[in-house]
C-alpha cells in the first residue's frame, strides 16, 4: 500500500492532459477517424495553442505551428509511413494543410525547412451541440427512474380503467358501444396530449441549448458577423429565443448596410478603429434601445434596433472615414458603395 501514489491537495505538479473534442464522437463526419488519427489530432493541437500564445501567424493571420515527423514518430511510437497516413486522413477530413518547407542551399549543401501545419476547426452543428450537452447533464438517470415509476403509475391506472370499463359493459347493454368510443376517445386523445407534451419539452430544451451557444455559434468562420462578442452577448441576454437572438444580429447587418446606401460608403468594422471610431459605442447604442424597450412602449423592438444602429453608424462611422480619406489621401477617390458587389444583408 506504500507504493500507491495519493494525489494531495497541496501538490504543486498539476497533470497535464491531451484534449480530445467531442464533436469527434457526435459527428458521422468524424466517425471514420481511426483512433491513431484522433489522438494525432490532440497532439498536433497542443502544439497549436503554443503558436497562438506564440502569435505564429502568416501573411493571411493564420495560425501555423511546426511538428515534425520525427517528433510524431517519437511520440506515436511509429513509422514514417503510418504519420503520412495518418496526416492523409486528417487531411481528408479537413482538420489538417500542409504548407511544403523551403528549400534553401547553405554552403552549397541542400537543406529544406520543416512543413508549416495548419489545424482545422472541427465542425460543430447544432444536433452536435444538443447530444453533447444531453450526455453531460447529471440528471439523466434519475429522470429515467423517474419516468419508469410515472410509467408504472399509469399502467396501473390503464388496468383499473380497463377492469372499470368491463364493468360497466356488462351492466349497461344499450349504451356498450357509445361507452366504447367515449374510452378511445380518452385514451387517443391522452395519448396525443402526452406526445404533444414531449416535443415540446424537447423543442424547448434545444432551443435553450442554441441559445446557450449563441455567441460560440455566431462567431463560428461559417457565419461570418462582425458583431462583436460583447454586443453578441447583449442580445443573448435580452433574447428569448435562438431564433430572436439571430434575427437581432441580422437586424444590425441590415442596419449598417442601410448607413452604406445613404452615405454611399463601405464600412469595415474592423477597420473603423484605425480611422478614429470608439467601436464600443454599438454595444452602448444597443443597449440604449433595450431600455428603451424595457422601460417605455415600444411596438416593434426590431424596428428600434434598426434606427439605432443605422443612425450610429452615419453618425459615427461616415464622418469619421470620410474625414480619413479627406486628410490621408486628399483628392484619391473613395470606393463608392455601388462597386461592393455583395452586402451585409446576404448574411
Amino acid at each position: 500500500m506504500s507504493d500507491f501514489n495519493f494525489y494531495k491537495s497541496k501538490e504543486l505538479y498539476r497533470e497535464k492532459y491531451y484534449q480530445m473534442p467531442k464533436v469527434f464522437f457526435t459527428n458521422k463526419k468524424y466517425f471514420q477517424l481511426s483512433n491513431d488519427a484522433k489522438i494525432a489530432y490532440m497532439l498536433l493541437k497542443d502544439r497549436f495553442d503554443y503558436s497562438v500564445k506564440n502569435n505564429w501567424v502568416d501573411q493571411d493571420d493564420n495560425i501555423y505551428f511546426i511538428f515534425t515527423v520525427d517528433e510524431l514518430m517519437t511520440l506515436l511510437h511509429c513509422r514514417e509511413g503510418k504519420i503520412s497516413k495518418i496526416k492523409k486522413e486528417l487531411e481528408k477530413a479537413g482538420l489538417l494543410k500542409q504548407k511544403k518547407g523551403r528549400v534553401n542551399n547553405v554552403d552549397g549543401t541542400i537543406k529544406t525547412t520543416p512543413n508549416l501545419l495548419y489545424l482545422g476547426k472541427p465542425e460543430v452543428t447544432t444536433e452536435d451541440i444538443f447530444s453533447i450537452n444531453q450526455e453531460e447533464i447529471s440528471s439523466t438517470v434519475p429522470a429515467k427512474n423517474a419516468n419508469t415509476a410515472k410509467d408504472l403509475e399509469i399502467n396501473d391506472y390503464t388496468v383499473n380503467a380497463e377492469n372499470a370499463n368491463t364493468e360497466k359493459h356488462s351492466n349497461t347493454n344499450g349504451s356498450t358501444v357509445n361507452a366504447k368510443i367515449a374510452d378511445n376517445l380518452f385514451y387517443s386523445s391522452s395519448t396525443l396530449d402526452t406526445n404533444r407534451h414531449s416535443i415540446d419539452t424537447r423543442e424547448a430544451d434545444q432551443n435553450s441549448i442554441l441559445l446557450e451557444n449563441f455567441v460560440y455559434l455566431m462567431q463560428d468562420s461559417s457565419v461570418a458577423t462582425f458583431v462583436p462578442e460583447n454586443v453578441l452577448n447583449l442580445i443573448k441576454a435580452f433574447s428569448c429565443t435562438f431564433e430572436e437572438a439571430q434575427q437581432t444580429v441580422k437586424t444590425i447587418h441590415n442596419a449598417k448596410f442601410k448607413a452604406e446606401q445613404e452615405a454611399d460608403q463601405k464600412f469595415v468594422f474592423e477597420e473603423l478603429e484605425n480611422y478614429g471610431v470608439d467601436t464600443n459605442e454599438l454595444y452602448r447604442t444597443m443597449l440604449k434601445a433595450y431600455q428603451k424597450g424595457k422601460t417605455e412602449e415600444v411596438n416593434n423592438l426590431s424596428n428600434l434596433i434598426f434606427i439605432y444602429v443605422k443612425n450610429w453608424f452615419k453618425e459615427k462611422a461616415a464622418p469619421a472615414v470620410k474625414a480619413y480619406y479627406d486628410r490621408d489621401f486628399p483628392g484619391q477617390s473613395r470606393i463608392p458603395m455601388h462597386d461592393w458587389s455583395l452586402s451585409d444583408c446576404d448574411l
